[in-house]
């Protein structure tokens, strides 16, 4: 199968939240709290609309396999994505950050990802793009200068 991005759409929002309230996605985020319907529908619509952030729906041919979000501020863009349950172990966290970095607009330069030390599976994926990491207390930071 092509794995691919496309841009994200409200049709797209249970299953966002579906991934996101994954116990194991909950463990290696920064707020494991479970989100509920209408809070995330919200949020969900008001991303969609913001100006500097870009969502994706990470595809492999016609499945969902995750999701993938960049907020831009100034020229630096800050990843956030993850991998639907039943596609993890795949290599998709890996793809998508490559292929995110193909859809930033020129004027950004750097792109960075924060993960929880204990996030290991994460970090790979930042390395395996090229990424460095430094220490940021309880998390790591993983950044890389984008050149067009």
């Amino acid at each position: 199968m092509e794995v691919f991005l496309r841009r994200a759409e409200m049709s797209d929002a249970e299953d966002v939240l579906e991934w996101r309230n994954d116990e194991q996605t909950r463990e290696n985020s920064f707020n494991s709290e479970r989100i509920s319907l209408l809070s995330h529908l919200k949020w969900f619509e008001r991303m969609l609309g913001q100006a500097g952030t870009y969502m994706f729906i990470v595809m492999d041919g016609p499945d969902k396999v995750g999701s993938i979000r960049v907020d831009v501020t100034d020229d630096i863009g800050e990843i956030s994505y993850m991998i639907a349950p039943k596609a993890r172990g795949k290599g998709y966290g890996t793809m998508a950050i490559g292929l995110v970095e193909k859809e930033m607009p020129p004027d950004v330069k750097a792109l960075m990802g924060l993960t929880l030390k204990t996030n290991t599976a994460s970090g790979r994926c930042f390395e395996k793009n090229g990424y460095t990491s430094s220490d940021a207390g309880d998390a790591l930071c993983y950044s890389k200068s984008i050149k067009r």
